[in-house]
């Protein structure tokens, strides 16, 4: 197959469908690059904005080739009060939430949930409009 046949298009998305799991450890690299724009993270209890940036490579990395030219629109996500701590694998499963056209284009709801072990995290949303 083609590239271009690879390619996720708004056609090819099902409400429910699953793009698996991707894994993003908390490792000392990570969190380096986390700590160099926000700064010392004081103890071992990491931060809820690193997990959603998390969540957002997760999605990246999940859903591949994708066309040029989406649009992020919007964004949402609950925490649930487990925290992920330094050096824990965080797990994001990632799947469509649901789809629609509007105004002659596709907008996709993407869920991505993420866990450390049993312990669930957060879940979210990403609204994208489809470029494809």
């Amino acid at each position: 197959m083609s590239e271009t046949q690879d390619l996720w298009t708004f056609e090819r998305f099902e409400p429910g469908q699953s793009f698996g799991s991707v894994e993003v450890p908390l490792d000392p690299e990570r969190i380096g690059g986390w700590e160099a724009v926000y700064g010392p993270i004081p103890d071992d209890t990491m931060p809820d904005g690193l997990i959603v940036a998390g969540m957002m490579e997760a999605y990246i990395l999940a859903i591949q080739p994708r066309p040029k030219g989406n649009v992020h629109a919007g964004q949402t996500f609950g925490f649930t009060g487990a925290r992920a701590a330094r050096g824990d694998v965080v797990r994001y499963d990632v799947s469509v939430a649901g789809k629609e056209m509007r105004k002659g284009r596709g907008w996709v709801r993407f869920r991505v949930a993420a866990h450390v072990g049993s312990r669930a995290l957060m879940q979210g949303e990403i609204l994208s409009i489809w470029a494809a």
